[in-house]
């Protein structure tokens, strides 16, 4: 996509990636731009993902709110990781070995 992109074809792209959740660099690629290019773009049409969206974006799961006390307790004090205190709040299935 070396051409230059019309602005309609821009913002259809921009708004299709974020509603599909793809990755920013993934949006930024498709458009030809940088990441900060593309996050400027994002903002003024009005789709950018607030921090918590982005923050489940991320971690690749979302915390119900009744759950996230716990969870930021066995992060901070258990000290697990993220993927780690899901699977154990049940928020994520154990993914076993392929051994079995």
């Amino acid at each position: 996509m070396n051409a230059k992109l019309n602005s309609e074809s821009r913002r259809k792209i921009i708004l299709d990636g974020y509603v599909n959740n793809e990755p920013l660099k993934d949006i930024a690629a498709k458009i030809g731009c940088s990441l900060a290019s593309l996050k400027v773009s994002a903002s003024k049409i009005g789709c950018t993902r607030t921090p918590k969206e982005a923050a489940e974006f991320r971690r690749g799961f979302r915390i119900p709110e009744h759950k996230r006390q716990d969870y930021y307790q066995l992060m901070i004090a258990g000290q697990y990781k993220a993927r780690e205190c899901a699977q154990i709040l049940g928020l994520l299935e154990v993914q076993s070995s392929g051994t079995e």
